[in-house]
């Protein structure tokens, strides 16, 4: 992806680089000022550490000037921190580092690949290189599991919307089949599919419910269903509920508070998520609501 957009921008990229000068190195980290410069700096005030440039927080993005409060300078000129296309900006050397992705079967244990482009003789570079360890102010991407945990908040997985046969604005009896569903709407039951990308890390994330259990407020053993359930009609009247209670309530409400009983419905959803050859999964999202229903004891008559 990085390679189709550096080929993109083609000439543009070495115009923009013709002119910036490189910088001398600094044995004590950082770099040192060009001639007649006075006001150079890194980091504003002093170089980060390989892999951790200093000042944490935001770890940057196109033109944001990078980090929480961190700033970078390019002979006195304040410059972002971190580019979109060309990476991390390396005090030391005047050059910009972002991390290849992929890295590529040849690149040796121990190494890891960047794309590095400097500005030097009058013309821009773009290369890969290999190094042993991050260059200084280079700030490590997120790992694919922070990306994809991030992404998770933005997802809406609403609360299931609560059907009952009984209904909630009824009545049923005592030993009468108990259809229980919810809306199987996408925001209720999923699949629900999101991506993101930062920094060259990119996520895509699936969530999906996969059960759904039913506590029927009455005291017994939960009802457990792996679908949304169906909507009842009067045409099913002789049919067992696809999810609900074919023996219904065995006692009445009236002893309840309000004469009723909460019925709570609690869905369960996987989350999984894939970086390139990786995969992973979260812990079950849960979302729950209530509803009440009356339950009433059928009345003989004797003559």
């Amino acid at each position: 992806m990085l390679t189709r957009r550096l080929l993109a921008i083609g000439a543009g990229l070495a115009l923009l680089l013709v002119g910036t000068p490189v910088l001398a190195a600094n044995p004590n980290g950082g770099a040192e000022c060009p001639p007649g410069q006075t006001t150079c700096h890194a980091w504003g005030g002093g170089p980060g550490t390989p892999g951790n440039p200093g000042g944490g927080g935001n770890t940057g993005g196109g033109n944001s000037g990078g980090g929480g409060n961190r700033k970078c300078y390019d002979q006195g000129q304040e410059i972002p921190c971190y580019d979109d296309v060309l990476g991390w900006w390396n005090p030391s050397d005047g050059c910009r580092y972002k991390l290849a992705e992929p890295q590529g079967s040849d690149v040796p244990a121990g190494k890891t690949r960047y794309w590095r482009s400097c500005a030097g003789g009058g013309m821009g570079s773009f290369e890969p290189v290999l190094r042993d360890s991050p260059p200084a102010g280079f700030e490590a991407p997120p790992s694919p599991g922070d990306v994809a945990r991030r992404l998770l908040t933005t997802i809406e997985m609403k609360r299931p919307v609560i059907s009952t046969a009984p209904s909630a604005t009824g009545a049923g009896l005592v030993g009468l089949p108990v259809w229980l569903w919810i809306d199987p709407g996408q925001a209720y039951w999923g699949p629900i599919v999101a991506e993101a990308e930062e920094q060259g890390v990119y996520v895509r994330l699936e969530t999906k419910a996969h059960k759904i259990v039913w506590d029927l407020g009455d005291g017994s053993d939960p009802v457990v269903c792996t679908n949304p359930g169906e909507r009842y009609t009067p045409a099913k009247a002789s049919q067992r509920p696809p999810c609900g209670r074919s023996s219904g309530y065995q006692k009445s409400s009236r002893n309840q508070p309000g004469g009723r009983f909460t019925v709570t419905a609690t869905t369960y959803w996987d989350v999984q998520w894939w970086s390139g050859t990786m995969t992973d999964t979260f812990e079950d999202q849960e979302r729950t609501n209530s509803v009440s229903v009356q339950i009433d004891e059928l009345q003989v008559v004797t003559g």
